[in-house]
């Protein structure tokens, strides 16, 4: 295996890790919920991939953008009803 296929699967892996994480947490606190917290679920990724850049700094940026970015649209994928009630 070669350095860039080793770099483009630990990518992938890294994204699917952030989107599957970010599912997980989302369900989870909107079964505890009704509405899901919206600034519960966004504070928890960037304060997560806040803690990862400091500690691990750039090399996971795949999985800290994903674990953003996810959370934005889960956010609003689990409150879309309660937006436009």
């Amino acid at each position: 295996m070669t350095e860039y296929n080793r770099e483009e699967l630990s990518l992938i892996i890294q994204v699917l890790a952030g989107i599957t994480l970010t599912v997980g947490y989302a369900f989870a606190i909107s079964v505890y919920n009704t509405v899901v917290p919206f600034f519960a679920l966004i504070g928890t990724a960037v304060g997560l991939a806040t803690i990862i850049g400091c500690w691990i700094g750039i090399k996971h940026l795949g999985f800290m953008l994903t674990l953003i970015m996810a959370s934005i649209i889960f956010a609003i994928y689990f409150n879309f009803g309660a937006m436009f009630s």
